[in-house]
């Protein structure tokens, strides 16, 4: 897989609080020796990052695109304002593998080597190494999994389009009641090939395209839809085939 992953180390005496005030998730799960999803988001609660974090021998480390990288990393540095706690871009490669048996529990574990493996994302292994392994999935296969398995990914291009409980996490104050209108959804069709992100139902705005990625089954692809659109068949600008989506919890 030739992923774009970025990821970063976060380190210094007061990290840890640090990011319990800065991203919303479930910080505690690293004291138990759990990784965790989060969000960073403005102060309008928009959805300026979505990140995997992982407690790290020395630190803590966060995975994001490595598009998102930028703006993120200039909205949160001016926020720790003197207090002992350093962000750095590390070498570390990110992928995933189809082993047969991934642990089904959030946690880090090994398997011999400098792989660093990710349990508790059905159906696939994701891993953390100094190199990629042998039968790391392609990019594809790879975003395919991820969308199956339910993790969004935000890019550069659709940073701040979103509040943090349409990509699964708590409702803050007022900002989320769009979240009530839009959902995450899913569609899976033979083929597919975009330069767009914008859904169309005719001629009416419908949703935003997150990812979309392939394996056997087909071309799956990911979005935001408007609720009302959903289970209609949308299309992009550049392609008139019709896109019919369902939310992440139907089957």
């Amino acid at each position: 897989m030739k992923d774009d992953s970025l990821i970063l180390k976060v380190h210094g005496l007061a990290a840890g609080d640090f990011l319990r005030e800065q991203l919303t998730t479930d910080m505690d799960a690293l004291g138990r020796g759990q990784w965790t999803h989060a969000v960073y988001c403005t102060a309008d609660n928009a959805v300026l990052a979505y990140l995997w974090v992982f407690p790290w021998v020395d630190g803590i480390l966060l995975r994001l695109p490595r598009s998102a990288a930028p703006a993120f990393l200039a909205h949160i540095e001016p926020r720790i304002a003197g207090r002992n706690v350093h962000f750095s871009a590390t070498n570390l490669c990110f992928g995933a593998i189809t082993d047969g048996k991934p642990q089904p529990e959030p946690i880090l574990y090994t398997a011999g080597g400098s792989i660093v493996l990710i349990g508790g994302v059905c159906g696939i292994t994701p891993y953390i190494g100094e190199y990629h392994v042998a039968k790391t999935l392609s990019a594809e296969a790879w975003y395919a999994a991820r969308i199956r398995a339910g993790i969004p990914e935000i890019y550069a291009d659709t940073a701040e389009l979103f509040p943090a409980a349409i990509l699964g996490f708590p409702k803050i104050g007022n900002s989320d009641i769009a979240a009530q209108h839009r959902h995450l959804a899913v569609t899976t069709i033979r083929t597919f090939a975009t330069g767009c992100r914008a859904l169309y139902h005719k001629h009416n705005p419908a949703g935003v395209i997150l990812d979309y990625g392939w394996d056997k089954e087909g071309c799956i692809i990911q979005a935001v839809v408007e609720k009302r659109y959903l289970g209609k068949p949308l299309h992009t600008r550049d392609n008139s085939l019709p896109l019919t989506f369902r939310t992440v919890t139907e089957k």
